[in-house]
């Protein structure tokens, strides 16, 4: 029962986020391309759709954007606290990393997760990384499959 709580939840909360997502894409589409079924899945994984979401390393929002990272990307700390602000961060830098490993998603998922590495260099076997990657991408199955069937119905 509490598994189902959870997923009712959760789903309550990833549709609540659908428009904002939608929103800072289209913000950012004319200059980085990054598939929202990727943002979504990186969302999912990174925050599980909790916009005050706080990582113990300190990462915040919805993709988990660290601190450091906002003023590369043009932002303030307290800007990582707006949802649609965070998930424009957040797309700059999955595009910036997609850019560097020449739109190698796994290479761009550990980046984005652990941080940057050769291209093509092997997986890290300990930690969350793993996981994490398979997780992201599977997830990234799942709404890409959504957002084909839903394109074919209209």
């Amino acid at each position: 029962m509490h598994n189902l709580v959870l997923t009712l939840a959760l789903l309550a909360n990833e549709s609540a986020y659908d428009r904002e997502i939608a929103a800072a894409l289209e913000d950012v589409r004319s200059v980085y391309e990054v598939p929202a079924a990727l943002v979504k899945a990186v969302i999912r994984q990174e925050s599980g759709f909790d916009p005050n979401a706080r990582s113990h390393a300190g990462a915040l929002g919805l993709m988990q954007v660290m601190p450091y990272n906002a003023a590369v990307v043009g932002m303030s700390e307290s800007d990582l606290l707006d949802p649609a602000k965070n998930i424009l961060a957040g797309v700059r830098i999955l595009a910036e990393l997609l850019r560097h490993y020449q739109g190698e998603l796994v290479d761009a998922l550990v980046a984005y997760n652990a941080g940057p590495r050769r291209p093509f260099a092997p997986i890290p076997k300990n930690g969350e990384t793993p996981k994490y990657v398979e997780r992201v991408v599977s997830f990234f199955r799942k709404y890409s499959a959504e957002a084909s069937r839903a394109e074919m119905d209209q």
